[in-house]
């Protein structure tokens, strides 16, 4: 069959608009988008282990071991004399007597040094 402008038909023949050829991925990306759901899955695991790691860390608080109190120690003090300032340094503390400085070991509960200031 010939027309006017002497085109075939079958030439110009084209599908229904309604109608649609479904095109496949290839493979590579059929690949692709199996690595990217696996690895979304992951990432959503990791996420529920991290929260569940937090909220077992929030509700097992460990065991605080009982320390023994120490010992008074004596300082060798005349009766009447106070103490005007003490100061805490690592395990060291400075006692400051306004007459002499006396340095304790608070681990050992034992007296390093004793340093006697000047009076004006």
């Amino acid at each position: 069959m010939k027309f006017d402008d002497d085109t075939d038909m079958a030439e110009t023949a084209e599908l229904p608009q309604d109608q649609t050829v479904p095109v496949a991925p290839p493979a590579s990306a059929k690949l692709l988008l199996r690595v990217v759901y696996i690895m979304g899955i992951i990432l959503v695991l990791l996420f529920l282990l991290l929260v569940g790691g937090i909220i077992w860390k929030a509700m097992k608080k460990p065991d605080v071991p009982i320390q023994p109190t120490a010992a008074a120690l004596d300082l060798g003090l005349a009766p009447g004399t106070g103490v005007q300032a003490m100061e805490l340094d690592g395990d060291r503390l400075a006692i400051n007597t306004g007459t002499e400085i006396i340095i304790v070991d608070i681990r050992k509960n034992a007296i390093i040094s004793r340093i006697a200031t000047i009076s004006k």
